[in-house]
């Protein structure tokens, strides 16, 4: 969870920080906006002032945790695919498996 709220802050940074920067500086706006989301997870000085920063703009803490919610929610979206596909599978094995067993030999066509 963790993790999700620093990609939350560094979404909401992201949305503060890179407004207006030319082309030629984003790659390096968006490793610093980086950082600066890891020092908000690990220094509590550095916590406080992105918090102010933040809070400055209109992020409140309500705003933060809305954005963890969609962070999380788009992992676990991720996560329900790969395990509806997983499931896919194990289903088409187990019906090679039946086919196989009381088919008497290979697979037969599909319905």
């Amino acid at each position: 969870m963790r993790l999700i709220a620093k990609k939350a802050i560094e979404a909401a940074l992201r949305r503060i920080d890179l407004v207006g920067i030319n082309s030629e500086f984003e790659t390096e706006a968006e490793s610093y906006t980086r950082q600066n989301a890891l020092s908000w997870r690990l220094d509590p000085v550095a916590a406080a002032e992105i918090d102010a920063r933040l809070a400055t703009f209109g992020f409140d803490q309500h705003a933060i945790t809305t954005e963890v919610y969609v962070q999380a929610r788009e992992v676990l979206v991720l996560f329900e695919g790969l395990l509806n596909a997983a499931q896919t599978r194990r289903m088409l094995l187990l019906r090679e498996i039946r086919n196989q067993r009381f088919g008497g030999g290979p697979m037969r066509q599909l319905r």
